[in-house]
C-alpha cells in the first residue's frame, strides 16, 4: 500500500499527507479543513516562515494582519 503524497503550498515541497496542516478558506477566514470543499497544505518548516503569510493573502483574499491572526489562532489551538 502506498502513502499518499502532498504538496505544501509555501515551500512546493512534497511530504508525506500525515506530516502536513491541511487548511482552507471559507468565507475570508483560514480555518482548519472540515471535509467539505477545496483545502491547501502547509508543511511544518513553513509554519514559521513569513513568506506563509503572504502566500496565505493571495489565496484567501484577506489582509495581512487577520490572516497572521487566523493562521497564530490555528497553530496555538493544535
Amino acid at each position: 500500500m502506498s502513502k499518499i503524497v502532498r504538496m505544501c503550498i509555501n515551500c512546493r515541497k512534497r511530504f508525506f499527507q500525515k506530516d502536513l496542516l491541511r487548511l482552507q478558506c471559507k468565507e475570508k477566514k483560514i480555518i482548519k479543513y472540515s471535509g467539505i470543499g477545496r483545502s491547501f497544505y502547509i508543511c511544518k518548516d513553513c509554519l514559521k516562515d513569513e513568506k506563509l503569510v503572504k502566500n496565505l493573502v493571495k489565496i484567501c483574499k484577506v489582509d495581512r494582519e487577520s490572516a497572521f491572526n487566523m493562521l497564530k489562532e490555528i497553530i496555538d489551538n493544535g
